[in-house]
């Protein structure tokens, strides 16, 4: 278990503040930490030039075999989607997303850019019944489906591009998707990280992407508007430039800040 752990740890690059990591349970692997028992079932698959992974706890009382047929279902849709993509297949739900990221930004992003999102939406769907609650984590995206009267939360942490061996903080999920993009050797106001946490996976992919060509400025005022009518697509930010690391105030102290470390 423990090697398993390191192992994702490793293909995640999810790097926990030691203060936040001691609060998590160990066994819970998936770069994310939670306040329940041991998941009765996980899973890690190579799919996408990445790694599937997923913890899922059944619906009732639901047996281990049906959850993790119920787990194979997800890999398989994940899949399904991939070879897809590779096809270089139109998905409307995709151009659908693309449209309202270039209508409100301006950033035309590429058909295959929302590829891990859209999967992990997939996968979500193929859960089915049998499952009562999951952790899905596709390279850097997670994904958490579960009943919105869940009290426990799930702390993701935020590598620094430019030193795994430190993190920019963590944020807790409390549902829907959490997408981090970095580059490394940032210069001047060019965006080092973005997180963002929205409903889906799709759109958290999505702009995400749009964030890191718009910079940290407009992406911080631009999530602020996005939760606003007409769109009411809700999204959160975490955003890391030269001016340090900041977020939308939405957030408030479900963003983690490492110790000592300043906005």
């Amino acid at each position: 278990m423990f090697m398993l752990f390191y192992i994702l740890l490793s293909f995640l690059r999810i790097n926990l503040e030691p203060a936040i990591a001691r609060s998590c349970a160990l066994s819970l692997l998936i770069a994310a930490c939670g306040r329940e028992p041991r998941p009765p079932i996980s899973r890690a698959w190579p799919l996408m030039g990445t790694t599937l992974s997923a913890a899922a706890w059944g619906a009732g009382g639901a047996d281990s075999t049906r959850v993790a047929r119920a787990l194979d279902a997800a890999r398989d849709s994940v899949h399904r989607i991939d070879s897809l993509l590779r096809k270089r297949i139109r998905i409307a739900a995709l151009d659908s997303v693309r449209e309202e990221v270039r209508r409100e930004s301006g950033v035309a992003l590429p058909p295959d850019s929302l590829a891990i999102g859209y999967a992990l939406d997939r996968a979500a769907l193929a859960l089915g019944p049998v499952v009562d609650s999951t952790l899905l984590g596709l390279g850097e995206q997670f994904r958490w489906i579960g009943p919105a009267t869940r009290s426990t939360h799930r702390s993701v942490g935020i590598p620094d591009p430019d030193n795994t061996l430190r993190s920019l903080g963590a944020v807790e999920m409390w549902g829907g998707s959490v997408r981090t993009k970095s580059q490394r050797n940032a210069h001047g106001a060019t965006v080092r990280s973005v997180t963002v946490l929205a409903a889906t996976a799709a759109a958290a992919d999505a702009w995400a992407a749009a964030f890191m060509v718009v910079g940290c400025d407009s992406a911080l005022a631009l999530a602020l508007r996005l939760g606003q009518p007409p769109t009411w697509s809700r999204v959160s930010v975490v955003c890391a430039d030269s001016a340090g690391v900041r977020s939308t105030t939405d957030l408030g102290q479900r963003f983690l800040r490492p110790t000592g470390r300043v906005p």
